[in-house]
């Protein structure tokens, strides 16, 4: 007993030592031989021209843009493998894009509701710094160039994005 209580001071003293703790790190390093990783995608493919036509517009619309590289892209427009028609004011200011192959980044911040679009149910409502948004597809969806989103950017009354999206027809024939 005598020897146990001896081995237990001598381990209570090195613990409490003054003796440097050490401290080990294990540094994992890894490495990828370029070669032996790929990916592919396959390209993304413009959809094809909308099968829409738009009859009714706001007043302050003057008819569509002719040179698009004055227009800034944003989170609805800058998606790859869309195609869109915008619409500008007298000063070439982007008022409404309407573009096939995506539904909008983000569901919608607020109350929303529901309009007919050409026999197609959209989902419409207030979206974020004053614009308004619709969206809808056509058959099951399954297809992204099925897909559609409508953005009407500010000063933008709900009355006018209404009439608009009541006023779109199909070019189906």
């Amino acid at each position: 007993m005598h020897r146990v209580g001896s081995i237990l001071v001598a381990l209570a003293v090195a613990a409490c030592g003054s003796a440097p703790g050490v401290t080990t790190s294990v540094v994992a390093t890894t490495s990828v031989d370029p070669g032996s990783t790929t990916s592919t995608a396959a390209p993304l493919v413009e959809c094809p021209p909308l099968e829409y036509q738009v009859t009714e517009l706001p007043t302050r619309v003057t008819g569509e843009a002719s040179d698009l590289g004055d227009i800034e892209l944003d989170e609805f427009t800058a998606i790859g493998g869309t195609r869109s028609v915008f619409w500008v004011t007298s000063d070439g200011t982007l008022a409404i894009a309407l573009i096939r192959g995506t539904l909008p980044p983000a569901d919608w911040p607020g109350e929303r509701g529901q309009v007919d679009v050409a026999g197609t149910d959209a989902v419409v409502g207030p979206f974020d710094d004053g614009k308004w948004v619709a969206a809808w597809f056509e058959g099951d969806g399954s297809d992204r160039c099925d897909h559609y989103t409508m953005v009407f950017y500010p000063p933008v009354e709900s009355f006018e994005v209404e009439s608009t999206l009541r006023g779109i027809t199909t070019t189906e024939t």
